[in-house]
């Protein structure tokens, strides 16, 4: 293997790595967060989060193996890529429900300081690192490590989704913003869906 291509192999799993880690401990603590103030738009940014980092779990499994097997390498991208489109479809079908149901019920968010910090913080470091997967996807040409960086671009959305809803409720007591947006969010994590499996048809 060139030793180009083995450097950028080593650049996608310490990047896989910074998001299990990061979208991990932000996933689960923002989950807690969102039942205790009944918080869809924030439960919406966790449940991306935690499956963001399921995904980089398994880039990981791919990355390693195609270093010590390179001949492996087409099968386990398409088998991480397999599992990274259902987590982006999970995202977006939990996302609608829960926005969904919100509207339906009337539910308003009582969001904690903790919550909000954990939110501004993701929205900061998030998309710099959806823009290196995207660099070193290109690099390596992997559609997995692509799809993946769409899912953490998605979780930052959902991020800076979740503090503008907030900070329209506050500021004119729209409680319903959060939903409306969740529901917005959830059409473009499908239209990226959509893009995606149509760029692998041609």
């Amino acid at each position: 293997m060139p030793a180009s291509r083995n450097s950028l192999l080593h650049s996608a799993v310490r990047l896989s790595y910074a998001t299990i880690g990061w979208n991990g401990v932000v996933g689960a603590s923002g989950l807690a967060f969102a039942v205790i103030a009944g918080s869809p738009a924030t439960a919406g940014f966790a449940l991306s989060a935690l499956l963001d980092s399921s995904a980089s779990v398994i880039l990981i499994w791919r990355f390693r193996h195609e270093r010590s097997d390179p001949e492996a390498a087409e099968d386990l991208e398409r088998c991480a890529q397999k599992f990274i489109v259902i987590a982006m479809v999970a995202v977006a079908a939990l996302v609608g429900v829960g926005a969904v149901r919100a509207l339906v019920t009337g539910s308003q968010p009582n969001e904690t300081v903790l919550a909000l910090l954990v939110t501004a913080l993701s929205l900061l470091f998030l998309p710099w690192l959806g823009r290196k997967k995207l660099g070193i996807a290109a690099a390596l040409t992997s559609p997995a490590l692509r799809s993946d960086a769409v899912l953490t671009l998605a979780a930052a959305a959902l991020a800076g989704i979740t503090l503008l809803a907030l900070a329209l409720d506050d500021a004119f007591g729209w409680w319903w913003a959060s939903q409306r947006r969740l529901c917005a969010s959830r059409f473009g994590t499908s239209s990226a869906r959509t893009r995606h499996w149509e760029a692998r048809l041609r």
